[in-house]
C-alpha cells in the first residue's frame, strides 16, 4: 500500500488516522456522522486540507490540546472555541474533546487532530490507518479511474473522494443563480405582456375619443404602431 502512494500518478501523500464517529444532535436530535482525521505531521497538513476561519480567513493551527472542528459541526453542537464537546467513537465509547478552533466547512462534520491530541483524548498510541493522496491530474475522470485501481490494492477498505463534496457545493451554489434567471425571464415576459395590453387598451380608447385620429385614416395606424414600439422599448429599458 505504501509503495502505491509514491510516484506515478500520485503527486504526494501523507499517512493519517481516519475514523467515523457520531453524535446525537441537530434539530431532529438524530445521529450525525462525524469524520475524524488525525495527523502526525501538522506542519504539512495544510498542503491537503486548508484550516481557516470563515471571517478573516485566519489560519487555524492544530495543537495537542484538542481538535479543530468544521463550522457546520460547531453550529450543530452549538460549540465555541474553548468548549468541550462529547462524541462517540466507532466502539461506542463517548470521548470528550476540547474545541481548539473552528474551520470554514459547510458540508459534512469533520474533526481534525494531531497525533498528540489523539493520544490525549483516546488514551492510545497514535497509529495511521489511511492515506491522504493528491493526484497530479485532478480531472474527475482521472480521479475515478485511479480510485478504481487503488481500491483493488491489498488492505484497501474504502476510498473517500472530495470530488463528490465539490459537486455538491457547486450544485448548491449554482441553484440560486438558476432560479433567479428563471424569475428574471418570467418578470420580463410579464412586463412585456402587461405593457402590450395596456398599449392596446390605451390606443383603442383614444381612437374612440379623438376624431383627429379617425380623420387621419392610414396615419392613425402609423401612430398606433409607433406607440406600441415606444412602449415596448420602455418596457425593455425598465427591466434593465
Amino acid at each position: 500500500m505504501a509503495k502505491a502512494m509514491k510516484g506515478g500518478a500520485v503527486s504526494e501523500s501523507a499517512p493519517i488516522y481516519y475514523e467515523e464517529m457520531s453524535k446525537v444532535a441537530g434539530k431532529e436530535n438524530d445521529k450525525q456522522s462525524i469524520t475524524l482525521i488525525a495527523t502526525d505531521d501538522a506542519y504539512n497538513f495544510g498542503d491537503y486540507i486548508t484550516l481557516r476561519s470563515r471571517t478573516g480567513h485566519k489560519p487555524q493551527v492544530l495543537t495537542d490540546r484538542g481538535a479543530i472542528i468544521a463550522e457546520r459541526m460547531a453550529e450543530m453542537m452549538d460549540a465555541k472555541v474553548g468548549d468541550t464537546i462529547t462524541v462517540t467513537d466507532s466502539s461506542g465509547t463517548e470521548r470528550k474533546v476540547r474545541v481548539d478552533g473552528i474551520t470554514e466547512m459547510h458540508i459534512g462534520h469533520f474533526m481534525f487532530m494531531t497525533s498528540g491530541g489523539y493520544k490525549h483524548v483516546f488514551g492510545e498510541q497514535y497509529q495511521s490507518n489511511a492515506y491522504m493522496v493528491r493526484l497530479k491530474n485532478h480531472e474527475t475522470s482521472n480521479v475515478e479511474s485511479r480510485s478504481a485501481k487503488l481500491i483493488k490494492l491489498d488492505g484497501a477498505k474504502g476510498i473517500v473522494q472530495n470530488t463528490t463534496s465539490k459537486k455538491q457545493v457547486a450544485t448548491i451554489v449554482d441553484l440560486p443563480d438558476q432560479i433567479m434567471e428563471v424569475l428574471i425571464l418570467a418578470a420580463e415576459l410579464l412586463a412585456m405582456v402587461i405593457l402590450y395590453n395596456l398599449t392596446n387598451l390605451n390606443v383603442s380608447e383614444r381612437i374612440r375619443e379623438l376624431p383627429t385620429i379617425k380623420v387621419l385614416g392610414g396615419l392613425g395606424v402609423l401612430v398606433y404602431r409607433r406607440l406600441k414600439t415606444v412602449d415596448m422599448l420602455g418596457a425593455l429599458k425598465s427591466v434593465e
